[in-house]
């Protein structure tokens, strides 16, 4: 649990650094995603983003996301009809399934609950997992997902409530999520998977010398 605790806090820390560059990538993202048909290309495309400025941000500007999303134009969808399809099933089903037997109407409505919420959750990581393949598939985003699931549950865990709880208020408060909450909660998941493969140590590189200096060095 420290592992993951210090995970997400290195990625808050570093998120709040990176701030300006969030605010102005969320707003971005909420302009390219106006026409409604162009969002799963915008969402890889900030995704791909706030990768490239998790493992390098020198490698950083403003036209990494027109970059991402040209590449991410219709392979995006391979993503997001999936993302979007299930759960509107599973949506469907809890309100509106109903038989004359009332124990099979209760239970098949409680396993679409069960599947509506694991679904939400495998979300966590699914875009991070997305943009680190060359072609974004679906599948093979859940399985790595699945493999961090298995490997570093703590970290899964803690990561996924943090952010559903993080969101869900920004969701309340619905200005948030047009400024910065959608970068922000990305770019902590985003830095916690990178942590997991290895592409970013857990301490952000302006405080790297603080932590890791020597004895006796100055």
């Amino acid at each position: 649990m420290k592992y993951a605790s210090l995970a997400v806090w290195w990625g808050i820390k570093e998120g709040f650094y990176q701030l300006g560059r969030l605010i102005v990538l969320n707003v971005t993202w909420v302009l390219f995603s106006l026409p409604v048909i162009t969002l799963p290309a915008a969402s890889l495309a900030l995704a791909h983003s706030i990768r490239v400025m998790v493992i390098d941000e020198t490698n950083y500007s403003w036209k990494v996301f027109l970059e991402g999303f040209k590449r991410y134009f219709l392979s995006s969808w391979r993503w997001f009809l999936p993302a979007i399809l299930l759960p509107v099933i599973f949506i469907y089903n809890i309100l509106f399934f109903a038989v004359e037997n009332y124990a099979l109407s209760v239970g098949v409505q409680a396993a679409n609950i069960v599947m509506l919420i694991i679904w939400l959750i495998l979300q966590t990581f699914t875009l991070p997992f997305l943009v680190e393949q060359e072609q974004p598939v679906m599948r093979v985003a859940l399985l790595n997902g699945i493999r961090l699931l298995y490997q570093k549950p703590g970290l899964y865990w803690f990561t996924s409530i943090f952010l559903w709880v993080f969101l869900t208020f920004s969701i309340v408060l619905i200005t948030p999520i047009f400024i910065v909450s959608v970068a922000m909660g990305l770019f902590i998941s985003m830095y916690c998977v990178q942590v997991y493969l290895g592409n970013r140590g857990m301490v952000p590189e302006e405080e790297s010398s603080k932590v890791y200096k020597k004895p006796g060095s100055r």
